[in-house]
């Protein structure tokens, strides 16, 4: 298998914790290092772990760890950033087009503003808003420009957005009300700069 790390983007990533993961997937297919962390702009360290054989335990490295254990990458934003802009640290390269994942990712904006609307589901109203806002970074400012909170936030900046934290932790969010409060000028937002940004290359 081949050795794809680039060391000096794990600068902030404990090698100990690597290898506990290696050692714990030995049958993975690919184990990528993604997110802040490659940055050193705090929050989680994010792992995922690409493998044919899920565990029926997910395993505790600690409370800074964002473990994720796939079979196979679908063609989503999430998955690009993960395997684009991560650290292959065990295994082989995984592929992604990122071409489809940006059409398929433009084509649930409607979805996304209806579930952001009308879910009593507060984790997917983060989320619908989240993926919303890294959509319209990743077509500004690309991919490598909004692979993380830290840089998507900073391109939406230059836009004269300022992301709400309160949509950084989709999987412990603020209630459904505050999302909502918080949410919905940056919805608008968002929505009216997405709809400048695909005019301008053709995708209305």
């Amino acid at each position: 298998m081949s050795n794809y790390v680039r060391m000096n983007e794990l600068d902030c990533v404990p090698k100990e914790l690597i290898n506990e993961v290696i050692n714990r997937f030995r049958d993975a297919v690919a184990i990528y290092v993604y997110g802040g962390s490659l940055d050193c702009s705090g929050g989680d360290i994010d792992i995922a772990v690409f493998t044919n054989n899920i565990p029926s335990e997910m395993p505790n490295l600690g409370e800074r760890v964002d473990l994720q254990i796939f079979r196979n990458p679908l063609n989503t934003l999430f998955f690009v950033y993960v395997i684009k802009t991560g650290v292959l640290v065990y295994g082989e390269p995984i592929h992604v087009n990122v071409d489809v994942a940006i059409r398929n990712e433009i084509s649930r904006i409607e979805e996304r503003v209806f579930i952001f609307r009308n879910s009593e589901d507060e984790v997917m109203v983060c989320k619908s808003l989240k993926e919303l806002m890294f959509l319209l970074a990743a077509l500004t400012c690309g991919i490598d420009g909004s692979s993380n909170w830290y840089r998507m936030s900073g391109c939406l900046k230059n836009l004269g957005i300022e992301a709400p934290s309160e949509f950084k932790h989709c999987l412990t969010p603020p209630g459904i009300d505050v999302l909502r409060t918080v949410g919905e000028q940056i919805l608008n937002r968002v929505i009216n700069e997405l709809r400048r940004v695909l005019g301008n290359i053709g995708k209305t």
